[in-house]
């Protein structure tokens, strides 16, 4: 046992409760979580109300299908990160207020750790979050320090929302948990800087391993070596702040696609384009955009008349109709100010913001109903064509010569905003990225449970930050793909998926597992997607022939073989 350095920084002050949850590790992965219950009695993972199973959910109460969902999404972390030190997470459901699904963070960083022989260690003066320093230095290091069941995350979710708590990503208009629960065991697992929003320090003045990917694109000068101040004003530089990584470098070309949301204004040259923001709701913006000319809706309602939260007056829906609708932001649910200008005849809608908040982001709400597309616009856009003397032509469009969500080297961004919004700032990708990101700020309905490109990035970043693949447990970073305890001895490569072949392997073998109830189909679902990968050319022949024969050494019990 090695020595511990006092650097540990906790960040939270927990009160665990008693019940502990173990969530079995996925056979073909090597990090086991456990999730510790902190709600009381009747609440939470306890709340007793009956529920009928739901998408592959069993359980009978709604804290029951909670806690499952909890575990499933678990298990999908944990058959993406290995360690051989145990995670664990606390967690609980609470009121969190308004538009709050839910929130997680690290509970403690640290630096300077001594090493178990084997591992590789920290890189010096450099914070990590807690179940990253554990992997890296092959030890629990809260335990060593008197922490016992010292968890490595903690989080909460909301007990105000009707999540969907089915585990098959069915949700309709309804919040997937599972997805809300990826997204914040993300942060907590190292998706996240240390760096203060308020002050732009970091925990003892050291750079952590988030903040040493993030570059400034308008300066393409590292922000980890910034002062404090300095730091803060490049995280408002809204489309230049980049992730850095080669992991994420990787996964980009086959995860966001070209066509960056641009507002482009025909005329008068006093009004400014730029990014907006997409909507949750409705079609979206067609390829070919849409243009046309844009009419301030007015609904002759007090305290706004032209927020669109009643139905146009008759005046204004004649002068709307088969034109573009400029509403403004505030009062009631976006979607309800699209479907009255709907209601009057507009071919599109644009919000404009009621804050001078940059970037615009997007415009939340569900209505099936509606039909046409709507994007959010910067406050001072909207202002402009209010102004306007003379008719505003719009093209509501793409720039086809950028990738949404990349800046102009073609690099990943983050989310920058003016002004800073904490906790949310830097520790996000950028909400203008498509396809839509488990990382982004705002939970979008199309996202997938997957982290692996050409799917998402959020596994790429994680392996930047030092997360190696590790399958045997060994310290040392897997060369090739190891399955099921198997070498296959196929090299551990960026295959043209843009992922890790391992993690690619992972997901290929685990959604056979999932499928199939007994030998014969597993063995044929192994056979049919390591065939389908080498015919696209994703692997060759004789890698799936290696992978193929690693995979099969792994049976499900058989049943009506």
């Amino acid at each position: 046992m090695t020595t511990h350095s006092p650097t540990i920084t906790r960040l939270l002050t927990l009160a665990l409760a008693a019940a502990v949850f173990a969530v079995p590790a996925p056979a073909a992965a090597g990090a086991r979580i456990t999730v510790i219950n902190a709600d009381g009695p009747n609440e939470g993972f306890n709340d007793p109300t009956p529920a009928a199973p739901v998408g592959g959910n069993p359980g009978t109460t709604k804290g029951q299908q909670r806690l499952i969902a909890f575990q499933f999404a678990a298990d999908i972390w944990g058959a993406a990160l290995d360690s051989n030190i145990d995670i664990q997470i606390q967690a609980s459901f609470d009121p969190l207020g308004a538009n709050v699904l839910g929130a997680a963070a690290a509970t403690a960083s640290t630096a300077n750790e001594e090493t178990a022989e084997g591992f590789p260690g920290l890189a010096p003066n450099t914070n990590y979050h807690i179940a990253l320093a554990n992997k890296r230095t092959g030890r629990d290091i809260p335990a060593e320090v008197g922490l016992v069941n010292f968890p490595e995350v903690v989080a909460q979710f909301s007990s105000d929302f009707d999540f969907y708590l089915g585990l098959d990503n069915n949700h309709g208009a309804r919040n997937d948990l599972v997805v809300v629960l990826l997204h914040e065991l993300g942060h907590g697992l190292g998706f996240s800087s240390f760096m203060s929003r308020v002050t732009g320090n970091t925990p003892g003045n050291r750079t952590d391993t988030f903040l040493d990917n993030v570059i400034d694109g308008s300066t393409n000068g590292r922000l980890a070596p910034l002062a404090p101040a300095d730091r803060l004003a490049a995280i408002r530089k809204v489309d230049q702040i980049a992730w850095t990584g080669s992991e994420v470098a990787a996964a980009v070309p086959s995860t966001l696609v070209f066509g960056r949301p641009e507002l482009t204004v025909l005329q008068p040259s006093t009004v400014p384009g730029g990014r907006y923001g997409t909507a949750a709701f409705g079609p979206p913006v067609p390829a070919a955009g849409i243009t046309g000319t844009v009419i301030v809706a007015q609904d002759g309602t007090a305290p706004s008349s032209t927020d669109a939260c009643e139905p146009l007056t008759a005046a204004s829906a004649l002068a709307v109709r088969g034109n573009i609708a400029l509403v403004d932001r505030g009062t009631c649910n976006f979607n309800v100010k699209v479907k009255n200008a709907q209601d009057a005849g507009a071919v599109a809608v644009l919000v404009a913001d009621n804050a001078p908040d940059n970037p615009p982001v997007t415009l939340g709400g569900a209505d099936a109903t509606i039909t046409i597309p709507s994007v959010r616009i910067l406050r001072d856009t909207g202002t402009a064509i209010k102004a306007a003397t003379t008719p505003v032509i719009v093209t509501i469009g793409f720039d086809f010569s950028r990738r949404a969500g990349t800046d102009l080297q073609d690099r990943a961004l983050l989310y920058a905003s003016n002004p800073i919004i904490n906790g949310s700032t830097l520790n996000h990708w950028d909400p203008i990225a498509s396809r839509n990101l488990l990382m982004e700020p705002s939970i979008n309905g199309d996202l997938t449970h997957s982290l692996i490109a050409p799917f998402d990035t959020t596994l790429a970043e994680m392996h930047d930050i030092g997360w190696y693949t590790d399958a045997n447990l060994d310290g040392a970073e897997d060369a090739t793909v190891i399955v099921n305890g198997c070498d296959t001895g196929v090299a551990n490569d960026l295959i043209a998926t843009g992922a890790r072949l391992a993690d690619q392997a992972r997901a290929w073998f685990g959604a056979c597992e999932a499928s199939t109830s007994n030998t014969r189909a597993f063995d044929a679902c192994v056979d049919d997607v390591t065939k389908a990968a080498s015919k696209a050319n994703v692997i060759s022949a004789r890698q799936g022939t290696q992978l193929r024969r690693c995979a099969l050494q792994s049976r499900l019990p058989t049943t009506n073989d």
